[in-house]
């Protein structure tokens, strides 16, 4: 989720190296915002006009603008995946937290937009119905339960591009390549219009956390969760904080595992306005969406700022909600 109001600061500093006996200290790391400093914006929303076996259907990704009382001031921005004519994947929290709100952002306030320019949409579309999952609305704590997940309904089928499958089995495989596609806000950066929406994007990236075995209940009914995430590696391999030694409570809800500190050429996190974008994979055959982006862990590293390098992104794992989103889309 992105309110279009907010401003976002970049901040480039120097790498500063100081020599002690045999070995060098990383005294302090270029920072950057979403993107490797060494590749401009241009080069990443090209990547989400690819097509062919290496890069997912990224066309099936939509943008949502809305408001939280359902006026025509549509100030939010995020990202949804079509997975049906008529389904859209996104996150819970896009439209309901309960600390912000006394109840979800009405349908009348939520817009869809196609196309890979929310500025000049393809088409837009109005909502019909959002489906939350099951236990989101009594139970909201970002990634923390697993379950930030809703399903939006379009009161008019999408027909002009291919929605996209989602995960359905467990056998995700921790270290192959993923790639993230969304609509967050980079409207700061140089050479934007900070007035506009930004255009759809693309990362790549390696899986390096899957998580199974959390819980939530509702009337009675036990649901299973999960989460998948990555981190944002420095392009010279001094940080990789899911292989490091620092362990936060966010970390250590990813579980153990190891990361490799070698980022890929377009590597790359997420930032506001990206909420309910897809993480794909490929399962050998084609691609899918394997998780749906919920937030991201607090305080990697020390000193971090936010979508710089470090920046560990988690997403809801679609696998362990497979059941129900097939009940939601099949009633």
């Amino acid at each position: 989720m992105k309110q279009l109001i907010n401003s976002i600061t970049i901040l480039t500093i120097t790498i500063t190296f100081v020599a002690c006996g045999d070995s060098e200290i990383l005294l302090d790391s270029e920072r950057t915002y979403g993107i490797r400093h060494d590749r401009t914006l241009e080069e990443y929303e090209n990547l989400a006009l690819q097509q062919g076996d290496a890069f997912p259907n990224f066309e099936s990704v939509v943008c949502f603008t809305y408001s939280l009382d359902g006026s025509d001031n549509q100030e939010f921005v995020a990202t949804g995946t079509l997975i049906t004519d008529e389904w859209i994947l996104t996150a819970g929290h896009n439209f309901f937290v309960e600390e912000e709100q006394s109840a979800p952002a009405p349908i009348s306030g939520i817009t869809v937009l196609t196309g890979s320019d929310p500025n000049s949409p393809e088409q837009t579309y109005d909502v019909a119905e959002t489906v939350y999952h099951p236990t989101w609305i009594s139970d909201n704590m970002d990634f923390i339960k697993g379950n930030d997940l809703c399903l939006v309904k379009l009161t008019t089928p999408i027909t002009d591009r291919e929605p996209i499958d989602y995960w359905q089995s467990t056998n995700e495989p921790v270290g192959d390549q993923i790639w993230f596609c969304g609509f967050g806000d980079y409207s700061q950066l140089q050479g934007q219009d900070s007035e506009a929406f930004s255009k759809m994007h693309a990362v790549e990236n390696v899986l390096d956390r899957k998580v199974s075995g959390i819980t939530t209940v509702s009337n009675g009914v036990t649901y299973d969760g999960g989460l998948l995430a990555y981190d944002f590696d420095h392009p010279d391999e001094t940080i990789n904080s899911l292989g490091d030694d620092v362990i936060n409570d966010d970390e250590a809800l990813l579980g153990t595992g190891d990361s490799d500190a070698q980022p890929l050429d377009y590597e790359g996190g997420t930032v506001q306005g990206d909420s309910g974008g897809p993480l794909f994979m490929t399962d050998g055959q084609q691609w899918k969406i394997a998780g749906v982006l919920s937030g991201g862990a607090n305080e990697p590293i020390a000193d971090h700022e936010d979508a710089s390098y470090g920046d560990i992104s988690v997403f809801i794992r679609v696998s362990s909600h497979a059941d129900w989103i097939e009940e939601v889309i099949t009633e």
